[in-house]
C-alpha cells in the first residue's frame, strides 16, 4: 500500500495553547468512539445533526456551542476530554485522504507547523501505525474504483489526461504563475479555446507568455470571493485565527465584507465593515512570490487537489480537457489566495504585501482549500 507523507517533511508542529483553532471544527465518531463516549456518560455533547446539513441515525458528531462556536467540550480553549478526544482531533493537523494511494496533508492553516525539522512526518507516521491496514485497504478499493470510473468517462469524452502529465504541466507553469501577471495569463490561457491536452510542456509556457491577462482580474477574485463567503449558516463561514489567536469570522454581504470576532460559545461580535472595493490586490514583494510559489507546489503534490479536479470536470459533463481543468484551478485557487490575503492585509492594517503577510493568507485559506469538494476522502 503506497503511502505519500512527503508534505509533511522538513515540518515541525507544536500545539500552542491558547489557540484552538482545530476545536473550531465539528469533530465526528466512529461506532467505536460512540460507544466509549457513551461508557463514559458523554452523549449530552452529541447530536445526530452535521454542519454540513446531513443528518446521521446515530448521534455520530459533537456539538458546537451556539450552534456555530467552539467543541462542545471545550472550556477556556482546553480540552476537557483530551484523554478521550476523537481521531478526528487526535489527527490534527494532519489529514488522512485516499485516492489511488494513502497521502498525508499539513492543515497550514495550523499555526503551530513551522519549517525545519522532522517532529510532523514522526507525527503523520506514528498516525498511519495507528489505523487498521484493513480499514485504509477497504477505503482504497473505493476510491481507486471511483478514480477508474472517472478515467473511463474522461478517456471516453477525450479529455483525460494522467496526473503525472497534469502535475508535470503544473510544475512548468508554477514559476510562471507566481510573479507579476502570472496568475492572469494562465487564467487566459486555461479559459482559452485552443486544445491543450496534447501540447507539449514548452508549447504551453509559450501560449502563456503570449496570453493577455484579463483587464478585470481584481474584478473576477473580488466576485468570485464573494460569492463564496456569500453563507447564510454561520457555522459554514470561514476563521482566521490571528497571532494573538483572536478567532474572526468573515462574510459577505450589502456589497461589503462583515468581519466579526467568534466567541467560544458561537457569539459574533461586529468587528468591521470592509466595502468590496476596497480589498484590494496588493502588488506581492519577491518574498510573497516566493511564498506563493510554495504553496502552489503543495496543491499541485495533493491527491486532494488532483481529485478536486477530477470532480470539477465530472460536474461540467467532461464538457472540457483535464489539463484546463486542473491548471484553470490552480490559476483559480492562486487568485482566491491573493485576495484572501489582501482580506487579511485589509484587516491588519497592511500596506505590502511582503512574506510575512502572504503566509498569514496561506493560513487564512488552507482550510478552505482542504475543504474543497473531491473525488476522494479524508478519513
Amino acid at each position: 500500500m503506497e503511502i505519500d507523507v512527503s508534505e509533511l517533511k522538513a515540518k515541525s508542529f507544536e500545539c500552542l495553547d491558547g489557540c484552538a483553532m482545530c476545536c473550531l471544527c465539528q469533530p465526528e465518531l466512529s461506532m467505536d468512539e460512540l460507544a466509549g463516549f457513551r461508557k463514559n456518560g458523554l452523549t449530552a455533547g452529541l447530536t445526530k445533526n452535521h454542519i454540513q446539513g446531513y443528518r446521521t441515525d446515530e448521534p455520530t458528531a459533537i456539538k458546537l456551542q451556539g450552534g456555530n462556536g467552539a467543541c462542545h467540550f471545550l472550556r477556556d480553549r482546553r480540552c476537557t476530554i483530551h484523554e478521550l478526544r476523537p481521531a478526528f482531533c487526535r489527527q490534527f493537523p494532519v489529514h488522512v485522504h485516499a485516492l489511488h494511494r494513502i497521502q498525508l496533508n499539513a492543515n497550514l492553516s495550523c499555526r503551530g507547523i513551522t519549517r525545519g525539522g522532522d517532529s510532523l512526518a514522526q507525527f503523520g507516521n506514528s498516525l498511519v501505525s495507528d489505523i487498521d491496514p484493513g480499514m485504509m485497504a477497504s477505503i482504497l478499493v473505493e476510491t481507486r474504483d471511483a478514480v477508474k470510473s472517472f478515467e473511463a468517462e474522461a478517456a471516453k469524452a477525450g479529455v483525460h489526461r494522467t496526473p503525472e502529465r497534469l502535475r508535470e504541466a503544473a510544475d512548468g507553469i508554477i514559476p510562471v504563475l507566481c510573479r507579476p501577471g502570472g496568475i492572469g495569463r494562465v487564467l487566459a490561457f486555461a479559459d482559452s479555446d485552443m486544445p491543450k491536452g496534447s501540447m507539449e510542456l514548452s508549447e504551453i509556457l509559450s501560449q502563456i507568455e503570449k496570453a493577455e491577462p484579463p483587464e478585470d482580474l481584481w474584478e473576477a477574485a473580488a466576485k468570485g470571493n464573494y460569492e463564496q463567503l456569500e453563507l447564510e449558516n454561520p457555522a459554514w463561514r470561514p476563521v482566521y485565527v490571528d497571532a494573538e489567536f483572536r478567532w474572526r469570522s468573515y462574510h459577505s454581504t450589502d456589497g461589503k465584507i462583515k468581519v466579526e470576532g467568534l466567541g467560544q460559545d458561537g457569539t459574533l461580535t461586529p468587528e468591521l465593515e470592509i466595502p468590496l472595493d476596497e480589498i484590494p490586490l496588493l502588488e506581492p514583494d519577491e518574498g510573497a512570490w516566493l511564498a506563493f510559489n510554495d504553496y502552489a507546489d503543495v496543491l499541485n503534490s495533493r491527491d486532494h487537489f488532483l481529485g478536486y479536479s477530477y470532480w470539477m470536470c465530472e460536474n461540467h459533463d467532461y464538457a472540457h480537457d483535464l489539463m484546463a481543468v486542473y491548471l484553470g484551478l490552480l490559476g483559480t485557487a492562486m487568485l482566491d489566495l491573493w485576495w484572501r490575503t489582501g482580506l487579511v492585509g485589509r484587516i491588519q492594517g497592511r500596506k505590502r504585501l511582503d512574506r510575512d503577510l502572504a503566509l498569514e493568507g496561506i493560513r487564512a485559506f488552507d482550510m478552505d482549500c482542504l475543504d474543497m469538494p473531491t473525488k476522494g476522502v479524508f478519513f
